[in-house]
């Protein structure tokens, strides 16, 4: 197998920023449409809000789209690279015949990790709302969001956290090693990507949680501390001192 023209970018910056961009908005559309009939009124005359009725079956076929979007839109970036490097390799294999379907089938075992999660964060998500431990934005309260804070800032700074970020950045090597022939085996290696994916932003999308889904503010940082990691070369350094600052930010939650 010859590599010569295979290299490691993350593709055309114009498609994957308009993809990145569309599946928040997406996401951002759900969670309006979420809020719309899950969140209470306040009633005139009355102290405060009522408690949350039990989300309907469509309300939580809702909440899920909405975390799905959410959890592609944060792995996107980091699977990118491998999506590359992957259909390339794929390409100048002797024994693999449809390339394409290849890339499609490991695309796909990304997809299936990615809502696997996505799926977890629902249930959790679903449980706080109906026990009433959500706030009127349906985020976590103040000292909830401190300590999702402190682990995100905690986990930037552990050696899992660096090896899944250096295989994202560098995915030829991991593509090679893992390889696997046939179709339950790009399936296979997709999946596995998805999973290494998810180690580099799976506490940031808890902090999603904490923060509540719908805040533009956390959701934009969130998005822009993946990018910075991933595309920027001293990306490694930029995440350590994100980790330094929501650390920090927790702490000052914790103890105002």
């Amino acid at each position: 197998m010859s590599l010569a023209g295979i290299d490691e970018r993350l593709g055309s910056p114009v498609a994957l920023g308009l993809a990145w961009m569309a599946l928040l908005a997406c996401a951002c559309l759900a969670w309006l449409a979420f809020q719309s009939g899950a969140v209470p009124q306040p009633v005139p005359g009355t102290p405060s809000l009522p408690p949350p009725a039990p989300l309907r079956a469509a309300e939580v076929l809702l909440l899920f789209t909405m975390w799905t979007g959410l959890c592609v839109a944060l792995m996107l970036p980091a699977a990118a690279g491998a999506l590359f490097v992957y259909l390339r390799v794929a390409r100048c294999r002797a024994g693999v015949r449809w390339p394409h379907l290849a890339t499609t089938l490991f695309a796909t075992g990304c997809l299936l990790a990615w809502t696997g999660f996505a799926a977890l964060l629902t249930l959790l998500h679903w449980t706080l709302h109906d026990a009433g431990w959500l706030d009127a934005s349906l985020g976590t309260p103040q000292p909830a969001l401190g300590l999702a804070l402190v682990a995100a800032g905690a986990w930037q700074w552990t050696p899992a956290k660096h090896a899944c970020l250096q295989h994202c950045r560098v995915p030829l090597a991991g593509v090679l090693v893992g390889w696997r022939g046939g179709v339950l085996g790009a399936l296979r290696q997709g999946a596995e990507h998805g999973r290494i994916c998810l180690g580099c932003c799976w506490l940031l999308a808890l902090l999603l949680l904490g923060g509540g889904p719908g805040n533009p503010a956390i959701v934009a940082l969130a998005g822009l501390l993946v990018l910075a990691e991933l595309r920027l070369e001293e990306g490694p350094l930029a995440g350590g001192v994100a980790g330094v600052a929501m650390v920090a930010g927790g702490t000052w939650l914790l103890f105002p």
